[in-house]
């Protein structure tokens, strides 16, 4: 799961995902269907209305599991003037579009 620290007008959200940058900006597009984002090395900014979305990458590391090893990155989404149902959607999404399937 991830942690939520909420501020004046600014929400944020981390998550500690098992998620390559290749895969992360892989599925991006699927996640923000039509709209339009900007992309800035390991950030991405959304204008929604007169909120924005960051999300902001970590270096991308690796979690090993005896011999299993596991593509690590801690993924931060800032929520700026977003009404709370508005977040609340985006997360869902997100979780939705960035689920991996297991056995």
């Amino acid at each position: 799961m991830g942690d939520e620290t909420a501020g004046e007008a600014e929400v944020r959200v981390t998550k500690d995902m098992a998620l390559s940058h290749a895969d992360f900006f892989r599925i991006l597009p699927v996640l923000l269907n039509s709209e339009s984002y900007a992309i800035d090395g390991n950030n991405v900014r959304v204008t929604r209305g007169r909120g924005q979305i960051e999300i902001r990458l970590s270096a991308e590391g690796h979690r090993q599991m005896a011999a299993l090893r596991l593509p690590r990155t801690q993924v931060e989404l800032r929520f700026r003037d977003c009404p709370a149902p508005a977040v609340d959607r985006f997360l869902a999404d997100f979780d939705l579009r960035y689920r991996r399937g297991g056995g």
